[in-house]
Order: structure tokens, then C-alpha cells, then sequence
């Protein structure tokens, strides 16, 4: 047996020690990255939640409301996911599709500036559907805003991407008619509808291009139309009983 047993112990203690020390230092060094990734993980989390909820406004078609939640749910992205972003921007400027009348004034708080960085973003072959509904909404703004030509630039490049749209088509005639093109609007408006025949508002602004080129007939048969679609809409009863007189 050893004289001094106790030596062994004596002998590992600065070994023990030398460990111990680098253990403090090891968790001193893990613990607050620990703590940055679940910090980081719970960041993700609200932020994925922000976003969902921005989806489901969008679904809704309340605009409004996704807009905000997108803007906080990229704040808290410290700005730096851009695809967020880009919802926030898709919510701001598709505010424009609420509008009930073409070439409406657009809401003061909406630029030309949003619907230009949406676009820019929005380039490439994947990006192709999405970045016609913006020029769709783009190119309301600009008929709101007067701006005629940039407005049926916006709405050509659109047709070259989906020339199958039926409201594309539609919002082209709206725009002609604007402008005092009624023969361009006219063959718009009827190839919005061979596009779609259930197309309330191709049927019901035909009918009005009929009564101002005085087609009467063809003005009374275009808003039945668009009453069997919609028969309580109040507006085509109007219309109707003022060319029923």
C-alpha cells in the first residue's frame, strides 16, 4: 500500500481544477448562445405569425389590415426578408381592386413609387402571374391618377403575359372608354365576355357603352344579362327601367 494514499488526490487536484475551469468557461460560452437561439427561434416564431395573419387578411381581401400585419412582421425581420416585403407591398397597392369605379381617385396615401418597387421585384418567368395583377392595379392608378398612356402601357405588357384575361380585357375597355375610344371599347368589352359570358361587370359596362353609342336594344339585352347574374343588383335594375320607359 502507498505511504501517502492521499497524494493521488493531491496529484489530480490541479488537473480536476484545470477542468472544472474550462467547464465554467465552456458554458460561459454556450449559455448565451443558447439563449440567442432560442431568442432567434421565438423571434421566427412571431414573426411567422404576423405573417399568417397578413395571409389570411389578404384572403379576405382586407388590404388594409394585411398591410400592417406584413409591415410588423418584417420590422421584427430586422428588414431582411425580402419576401415579406414584398407581401407588404402586394397588400398596399392590390388596396386599388376595392375601388367600385373605374379611374377612381386613388387613396392619397398610395404612390407610383409602390407599385414600381413591386414591380422591380416581381421579374422573371415564376413571377409572371403576380405581376400581372399589379399592373392590373398599376394600371388603375394611373387612370385614377390621368395618366392615360402609362395606363395602357401598363395594361398591354400585362395582356402580353395573360392575353386570356377576361378582366385585363375588361379594364382595357374601362380605360378606351375613358379616353373617348368607344369602337376600341366596345371589342374589349366583347372579348372580356367571350372570355368569360359570367362576368358581371363586362355585361353591365357594356350595356353603358350601348346607351352612349344610343344602341339601345343592345344596351337592354346586355344588362339582363348581367341581372341573371346578379338579379338583385340595384344599379342594372336602374339602368334598365330608365331604357324601359
Amino acid at each position: 500500500m502507498p505511504e501517502h494514499p492521499v497524494s493521488l488526490t493531491k496529484k489530480a487536484w490541479p488537473y480536476v481544477a484545470t477542468l472544472s475551469s474550462a467547464s465554467v468557461m465552456l458554458m460561459a460560452f454556450f449559455i448565451p448562445s443558447i439563449q440567442d437561439q432560442w431568442d432567434r427561434y421565438q423571434s421566427r416564431k412571431v414573426i411567422g405569425q404576423y405573417v399568417s395573419l397578413g395571409d389570411d387578411f389578404m384572403e379576405e381581401e382586407r388590404y388594409d389590415m394585411a398591410e400592417k400585419a406584413y409591415e410588423k412582421a418584417f420590422e421584427l425581420s430586422v428588414q431582411t426578408r425580402l419576401e415579406i416585403e414584398m407581401k407588404r407591398l402586394k397588400a398596399r397597392v392590390h388596396r386599388m381592386s376595392l375601388l367600385v369605379e373605374w379611374g377612381a381617385k386613388p387613396p392619397e396615401d398610395l404612390e407610383e413609387v409602390d407599385f414600381q418597387l413591386l414591380l422591380h421585384l416581381q421579374k422573371g418567368h415564376e413571377q409572371e402571374k403576380e405581376r400581372t395583377y399589379t399592373l392590373n392595379s398599376y394600371a388603375s392608378f394611373l387612370a385614377g391618377s390621368k395618366k392615360i398612356k402609362e395606363a395602357e402601357a401598363a395594361l398591354t405588357e400585362a395582356l402580353g403575359m395573360d392575353p386570356d384575361s377576361s378582366m385585363l380585357h375588361l379594364n382595357l375597355g374601362n380605360l378606351q372608354d375613358q379616353a373617348g375610344s368607344k369602337d376600341e371599347a366596345l371589342k374589349s368589352y366583347l372579348k372580356a365576355l367571350e372570355l368569360d359570358p359570367s362576368s358581371l361587370n363586362a355585361h353591365y359596362n357594356l350595356g353603358l357603352l350601348y346607351v352612349e353609342l344610343g344602341r339601345n336594344q343592345d344596351a337592354k339585352k346586355s344588362f339582363e344579362a348581367a341581372l341573371k347574374l346578379a338579379p338583385d343588383d340595384a344599379e342594372t335594375q336602374q339602368q334598365l327601367k330608365q331604357l324601359t320607359k
